[in-house]
C-alpha cells in the first residue's frame, strides 16, 4: 500500500472512529437521561399509589386522565407530570382502584400520547375493569381523519387554526402541518380516526362507541374545533 493509500485509511478509520464516538455519546446521554426520568416518574407514580389508598373503598368516582393544569372539582385528577394532579399516577400500569367503582372516565387529548397497541389497550382494558356497569367512558382526541382530509382537499379552515397554534418556523407546506399534527414533537404516538378508535375500545371489552358533541361542562372550548369526541359503554344501550 502506497503511503498516500496508508493515509488515507487512517484517515477513513479516524473519522469512524470520531463518528461512532459521537454518536454513542449522544445516544448514552438520551438513554441515562431517559433512564433518570423513568426513576422519578416511578417514584411519583409509587407515592400516588400510597395517596390513592383512601380511594379504596369509594364508588361513583369520577376520573380525569391527563389533566394537565385543568382540574375538575368532584373528580380524581390524575396526570403522572402535573403536580396539580390529584395523583401522580402512570396511566400505563394497573389502576389502584377497585372493579366498577368508578361512573366516569374522561380524558382529552392525552390517549394519542400512548403507544399503541400495548399502552393503549392496557388503558382501556383497566378503564373498562374499574367503570360500573352502567359507568360512561368520554373521551376527546385529535381528529388525525379531518388533517388527511384537509390535506388532499386543502381544507383552509385546518390551515387556519393550525397557523393559530404557532406552528414552528419549518412548518410551511400543508405536509409540514400533517407532519406536525401526527408527530407533536414525537409526543404522538398513534393516529387515530373514528373506526380506528371504536375497533380498539371494541377489543378492550366496550360494547357502545358512539361519536358524540363538544360538551362545554365537560371539554376545554379551545380543543372544541379538530377533536373527536366519543363515549363509551361497558352495556349496549
Amino acid at each position: 500500500m502506497t503511503r498516500w493509500g496508508k493515509a488515507m485509511t487512517v484517515s477513513l478509520h479516524e473519522f469512524a472512529r470520531r463518528f461512532v464516538k459521537a454518536r454513542t455519546r449522544h445516544a448514552f446521554r438520551s438513554a441515562v437521561s431517559g433512564l433518570l426520568c423513568e426513576f422519578k416518574l416511578d417514584s411519583l407514580h409509587r407515592a400516588s399509589l400510597k395517596k390513592a389508598r383512601r380511594f379504596a373503598s369509594e364508588r361513583g368516582l369520577k376520573l380525569q386522565f391527563g389533566c394537565g393544569s385543568i382540574t375538575k372539582t368532584g373528580w380524581v385528577n390524575i396526570d403522572l407530570y402535573s403536580e396539580k394532579a390529584d395523583l401522580q399516577l402512570d396511566a400505563r400500569d394497573p389502576f389502584p382502584f377497585a372493579d366498577r367503582s368508578v361512573s366516569l372516565i374522561y380524558s382529552e387529548h392525552f390517549f394519542e400520547h400512548l403507544e399503541y397497541p400495548e399502552e393503549a389497550l392496557s388503558f382501556l382494558t383497566e378503564s373498562w375493569r374499574v367503570l360500573d356497569l352502567d359507568g360512561v367512558f368520554s373521551m376527546g382526541i385529535p381528529d388525525f381523519e379531518l388533517s388527511v382530509r384537509s390535506y388532499v382537499t386543502g381544507g383552509e379552515d385546518y390551515y387556519r387554526h393550525q397557523r393559530e397554534e404557532k406552528s414552528p418556523k419549518w412548518v410551511t407546506t400543508p405536509m409540514d402541518y400533517l407532519n406536525r399534527d401526527f408527530r407533536q414533537g414525537r409526543e404522538h404516538k398513534y393516529a387515530y380516526d373514528f373506526q380506528t378508535l371504536t375497533r380498539v375500545l371494541n377489543e378492550a371489552g366496550f360494547t357502545s362507541v358512539v361519536r358524540r358533541a363538544f360538551n362545554p361542562g365537560l371539554d376545554s372550548l379551545h380543543r372544541e374545533w379538530g377533536t373527536l369526541y366519543i363515549e363509551a359503554r361497558k352495556l349496549p344501550v
